[in-house]
């Protein structure tokens, strides 16, 4: 066989086996390749689209999140005014229940003394009255001074009322 033969069957033979390639079995292999291709861009363009979204939703998230921080001491802080106000109408309350309290006592107190006072002279008018009566029988007889015994009877019944 002749070299030159050789060569040219199999540069024919690449030629043909090229051919074959590029007519069928390339076709599908770079369709395949273009479709993977579009398939990672519209893949890629889809994850930066949803990387985006995600951003956007976290900063959504982060404002609730401060919003939801500042509402919640909003309501600490009336709950604190309001447990004041509470504490100082209760302290307001309680000191005028004291000073009705006491105002009643002293009322009460000075009512006892005004009924003491009373008693006591009361008594001392009826011990001055036994004392005088008891005097006046011993020292003075009973015709002489009538008169003045109808007077002090009379002046410490008076008293007495």
């Amino acid at each position: 066989m002749n070299l030159n033969a050789t060569i040219l069957g199999q540069a024919i033979s690449f030629v043909l086996f090229v051919w074959f390639c590029m007519k069928y079995i390339w076709p599908p292999i770079i369709s395949a390749i273009e479709t993977r291709q579009k398939e990672i861009k519209q893949s890629l363009i889809n994850s930066r689209k949803a990387q985006d979204e995600l951003c956007i939703l976290q900063k959504k998230i982060d404002q609730n999140i401060i919003e939801a921080k500042e509402k919640a001491s909003n309501i600490l802080n009336e709950a604190n005014k309001q447990k004041v106000l509470i504490l100082e109408e209760a302290k307001k309350n309680a000191l005028e229940e004291s000073k009705k309290i006491l105002a009643n006592t002293q009322s009460e107190i000075e009512i006892a003394i005004i009924h003491a006072r009373k008693n006591l002279h009361k008594e001392v008018v009826d011990l001055s009255i036994l004392m005088a009566e008891k005097i006046i029988k011993k020292n003075v007889s009973k015709d002489e001074n009538q008169n003045l015994l109808d007077e002090l009877v009379l002046f410490l019944s008076q008293v007495k009322n």
